[in-house]
């Protein structure tokens, strides 16, 4: 990784100095010619320059690969991926703000590409404003009809709104498309449950499950079953599993950000508080503090 940001900024060196250095042509004076180079060697260095800070991004080093990609795109600023790039590094410094821009910029190069729409969405959610999302995902729809991530986030936007009935409809167009789109598949069961039909949400939750050994319908799947009072072991196994695998879920604003209804978290609170659950639910609190 080292030798690569070297040789980068070897690069960047030499054109720095291409760029306030004045070749002067005289008898009297001797300086070494330095070829400038053309665009494409600029577009193929840009692109090489975005492929160390992709490497930074998921080593999690985000400022610095934010400032890679920021010298990238003086080089090749028509490079889409370059922008995408950055906002995902901005969105994960949490510069949401920023990273709007850097999205509105690739859209101006790319307008038809449905998941810079999406990722803008996903940012307005980030920031509580599920209306500002709802428009974005529907211009992404617009592009293309047959997205299940775009049906998915349809239906998130419409759950922080509390318009249960439209997100059933995102969830289930979404699931249609793609019947292995198990998060989809989750959430229907989370509104199935808030709206007092236990029997369909567990229904729901199995299915997610059989898809996706996740924490999430795993919990939620205990959680209703406790609350219909099948207290068994199977039940609260399910629980402890969940909460060892991803002990988050222990925590309330975490399973409000998850989209929980407020049934659903008082009814976690409940099968939290069974003598069988104590143990795990105490280590699952220490791992998140």
């Amino acid at each position: 990784m080292t030798n690569k940001i070297t040789a980068i900024f070897q690069v960047l060196l030499y054109l720095t100095l291409v760029n306030n250095f004045l070749i002067i042509k005289s008898a009297n004076a001797f300086f070494p010619k330095i070829n400038e180079p053309n665009q494409k060697e600029l577009n193929s260095t840009s692109i090489q320059i975005g492929r160390t800070a992709i490497q930074l991004i998921q080593l999690g080093q985000n400022s610095e690969a934010i400032k890679l990609l920021e010298l990238a795109i003086k080089l090749n600023p028509s490079e889409i991926a370059l922008w995408n790039s950055l906002a995902e590094a901005q969105i994960r410094s949490d510069q949401k703000y920023k990273a709007l821009s850097s999205l509105n910029k690739a859209i101006k190069l790319k307008p038809k590409e449905e998941n810079i729409y999406f990722k803008k969405a996903s940012i307005y959610m980030d920031l509580n404003n599920p209306k500002k999302a709802k428009f974005y995902i529907n211009e992404g729809l617009l592009i293309n009809k047959n997205s299940e991530r775009g049906y998915f986030q349809l239906g998130n936007a419409e759950i922080m709104l509390n318009n249960y009935k439209s997100a059933l409809i995102a969830f289930k167009k979404s699931s249609k498309i793609n019947s292995s789109f198990w998060q989809s598949i989750n959430n229907e069961g989370l509104i199935q449950y808030e709206l007092n039909n236990s029997k369909e949400a567990i229904s729901k939750f199995k299915l997610a499950l059989k898809i996706s050994n996740d924490a999430e319908p795993m919990l939620a799947l205990a959680i209703v079953l406790f609350s219909t009072d099948n207290k068994s072991i199977y039940t609260i196994n399910l629980a402890k599993n969940a909460l060892i695998s991803n002990p988050k879920y222990v925590s309330k604003n975490y399973q409000s950000k998850q989209l929980w209804g407020k049934k659903l978290q008082n009814s976690a609170q409940l099968l939290f508080k069974a003598k069988e659950m104590k143990k795990v639910v105490k280590e699952a609190k220490e791992k998140i503090q």
